[in-house]
């Protein structure tokens, strides 16, 4: 039975295929469940896994024709295994707002202007929006009377201290369209920011690599940010496992002539990237790949380094010098060789790192910088935590 000395969240996360809910207590994850959609018979099916505490997995006996109907599944199974019930209700649904615009640089309570600027974010968002959309209708219609709150991607990023909010295009377009360099893994970066800070090895001059199966990289004056790579939307920047990064923009325009603009966005966001080069979106198969011969592989691991230490070269030349590199996610926490690769570039920057060096897993960070170096930290990231923070404070504000 849960406590209930805490705020429960319930975090939701909309696929267009699938949809992953995550039940925490304060900034502890006690279940999740994981719907994904199965071909059966040549119909969508969708299943569901449901993943406790202490990692057990269970597979539930039991198909669904629809997403729609796993929030009441949800709902039921929660209240089953006894996390959520009158005595120990939920205090909010987070759902991650993947969209773009200046709305969504807040975080916000849902009501009828939240499904507006869903509308308006359609546009540059195409394949995202409406999975949210259909996330935050069920999860009403499933938690009656309980808050839900659209948690931006880019609260963290988009502050005054940023330097590279615009683009180049005439004032009526960008007027119409609300077009700006929002940038995304917000929460990834405020989380890690928080964790500099608190741990008291806070530079003048940082860059945090955030490095999973999508790619960013932000550069933090004096705590703030400054420049990120990531604009729009999150095809901007780094390539990514299946994203392109940033490429010709009259590319983008060709693929949406020919095949249409959800089909470019598609090909671009989902088919692209390392599994387009080195046909696997997974680094440690790359990696593998790669030292077996295979030349799309090699290649892929070759491109990915290049942009990002490019990146680092770009951030550092435009404020002025670099006091410490920061990896985080989950390449970024795991892989010793991309990390000894990118490193390997900025010895001339003042950086050396530890040969084999890696993460201090009970301790949540680790300077693995060699003797003499300037600082290289990996620093564990938690999203889901920096998201209920800050739920928690929009609810408390209300009260």
């Amino acid at each position: 039975m849960v406590a209930n000395n805490t705020k429960i969240f319930l975090v939701l996360n909309s696929g267009s295929s699938s949809e992953k809910f995550s039940l925490y207590e304060g900034e502890d994850e006690i279940c999740s469940l994981y719907f994904e959609g199965i071909e059966e018979g040549g119909k969508k099916k969708f299943i569901c896994t449901v993943t406790k505490a202490d990692g057990t997995e269970e597979k539930i006996n039991k198909k669904w024709d629809s997403l729609d109907n796993a929030f009441l599944e949800a709902k039921t199974i929660f209240e089953k295994e006894g996390f959520i019930n009158e005595a120990h209700p939920l205090d909010g649904i987070l759902v991650r707002a993947v969209a773009a615009g200046k709305y969504f640089t807040k975080n916000h309570i849902v009501d009828a202007k939240t499904f507006e600027e869903l509308e308006k974010a359609k546009v540059t968002f195409p394949l995202h929006v409406p999975g949210t959309i259909r996330g935050l209708k069920n999860a009403a219609k499933a938690f009656p009377g309980v808050p839900v709150i659209t948690m931006s991607d880019s609260e963290a990023l988009t502050r005054p201290s940023r330097k590279d909010t615009d683009y180049a295009l005439p004032k009526e377009i960008i007027d119409e369209y609300g077009f700006g360099r929002w940038g995304a893994h917000g929460s990834s970066y405020g989380y890690v920011m928080g964790r500099i800070k608190e741990l008291g090895i806070l530079k003048k001059k940082m860059i945090i690599c955030h490095l999973g199966s999508g790619c960013s990289m932000t550069a933090f004056e004096d705590g703030e940010p400054a420049y990120t790579t990531m604009g729009e939307t999150p095809l901007e920047g780094l390539m990514c496992s299946t994203r392109t990064g940033t490429i010709d923009a009259t590319i983008g325009a060709l693929l949406a002539e020919k095949y249409g603009v959800n089909r470019a966005i598609e090909i671009m966001m989902k088919e692209s990237g390392l599994l387009a080069i080195g046909g696997s979106n997974d680094m440690r198969e790359i990696i593998a790949n790669a030292e077996e011969g295979d030349e799309g592989a090699a290649k892929a691991y070759d491109m990915f380094i290049e942009g990002i230490v490019g990146k680092i070269g770009e951030f550092a030349a435009r404020m002025g010098g670099l006091d410490a590199i920061v990896f985080t996610a989950t390449i970024g926490e795991r892989s010793i060789a991309v990390r000894n690769s990118i490193m390997s570039h900025l010895e001339f920057m003042g950086f050396k790192i530890k040969t084999g060096a890696s993460l201090d897993k009970s301790a949540g960070y680790t300077n693995i910088a060699d003797e003499g170096s300037k600082p290289v930290y990996i620093i564990q990231t938690n999203e889901a935590a920096y998201m209920i923070k800050k739920a928690s404070e929009l609810l408390d504000g209300m009260e």
